[in-house]
């Protein structure tokens, strides 16, 4: 059986997910050929966990001029180094594999795709819920018409709530030097690129953050987004990592019904007409006369679908079967929050697309911000110290 060979760069919580999960594969179409990481505690557990097929490497530079042993990348470190990894990947005529988000900023990622385009290799990203049932049956109901021109959206998410421990558990996370921010361009990519895949990108979008409401940081741990759409769809996006209660919720309002996805529960309210046509030919005040009908269906017990993303990527390399989530697509979720970021900055609307050289002017703000707390002997913020 043919595989990919495939080094990957980062071995973190994600990172030996991905290891062993392919390492331990043997029908994968798969096969872990090298290991990129720094640290010492990483290298020992490669050593212990991995096979011996995989060989373990100090540094990108040293994996490359041993570029012989793989035929692609699998990129999972923190999210400001994506960018440059995936480049330096595609210089060398490499097909690559990002873990999410792209990176920190459309001006950084630009290069990405520009890179991806010029080697004319397979590029994909991890963003494995586009395999969710949940979100396929909705995206087949809004695609039928099932629902008529859908008219408004609200999506609630508390779903990922994070310690204090969690924010302190890597120098770069919960900063805007390392992470590039907090909810949104973590937990919030997942959600952001589910958003646009199913409804596409807002023109403009003015978003509430409160920074730091939660914790002793200066990105953000709760959001809300209303977005603005050309055909006067109305949403609104709110996440949270502060809250107790899970609540995970996704309501869809169209002129022949309504969705209402609760975790995995998803209900639906059918009408017999249009709206639109109903309001016109009633011969009442208010919903009488409109007919409608109740659904449920239960999409509980599906496993994270990384296998099935591992697998679309080796026949994309070999047969030129369509990605599932292609990596210039992963710009659009970076490109909403910060978006998102810009306005809650700026106290304005936004348009979209958003100004990259604008937004990372003001990235640079909170970043040289940041740093002069951190540098004062009792200053608040940064989360990391």
């Amino acid at each position: 059986m043919e595989k990919i060979k495939i080094a990957l760069i980062g071995v973190g919580s994600i990172g030996k997910t991905y290891a062993k999960m392919i390492d331990g594969d043997r029908n994968s179409s798969l096969t872990l050929a090298a290991v990129c990481c720094r640290s010492l505690q990483s290298k020992q557990w490669a050593k212990e966990n991995l096979s011996n097929e995989a060989v373990i490497f100090d540094n990108a530079k040293a994996m490359y001029e041993e570029a012989w042993r793989f035929d692609a990348v699998l990129i999972a470190t923190p999210h400001r180094t994506h960018p440059q990894l995936a480049v330096q990947a595609f210089e060398h005529g490499k097909h690559v594999f990002c873990d999410k988000p792209s990176g920190v900023s459309l001006l950084q990622c630009r290069a990405m795709n520009e890179a991806a385009a010029a080697a004319e290799k397979k590029f994909a990203m991890m963003f494995h819920q586009r395999l969710y049932r949940k979100y396929n049956r909705i995206k087949t109901m809004i695609g039928s018409g099932e629902l008529g021109k859908i008219s408004r959206v609200l999506l609630e998410n508390s779903r990922f709530f994070r310690t204090v421990r969690y924010h302190q558990s890597a120098d770069w996370r919960s900063c805007w030097s390392g992470e590039g921010g907090g909810g949104l361009i973590n937990q919030g990519q997942h959600i952001l690129d589910i958003w646009q895949w199913l409804f596409g990108m807002p023109v403009a979008v003015y978003a509430e953050i409160p920074f730091g409401k939660y914790n002793d940081f200066l990105v953000d741990d709760e959001a809300t987004v209303l977005m603005e759409y050309p055909d006067k769809m109305t949403a609104a996006f709110i996440l949270t990592t502060g809250e107790g209660t899970w609540t995970e919720k996704l309501e869809i309002v169209g002129t022949r019904g309504k969705l209402l996805l609760e975790d995995d529960t998803l209900h639906f309210w059918k009408y017999n007409e249009d709206t639109r046509e109903y309001g016109k030919r009633a011969s009442c005040n208010a919903r009488e006369e409109l007919g409608e009908e109740y659904g449920i269906e239960e999409f509980g017990g599906q496993e994270e679908p990384y296998p099935q993303m591992f697998e679309n990527f080796a026949a994309a390399v070999f047969t030129d079967e369509p990605l599932t989530a292609c990596g210039e697509e992963g710009i659009r979720a970076l490109e909403i929050a910060n978006a998102a970021y810009l306005s809650a900055w700026l106290g304005k609307k936004v348009t979209l697309p958003v100004d990259a050289e604008a937004y990372e002017l003001e990235l640079e703000k909170r970043v040289r911000e940041e740093e002069k707390l951190r540098k004062e002997p009792h200053g608040e913020g940064g989360g990391n110290e």
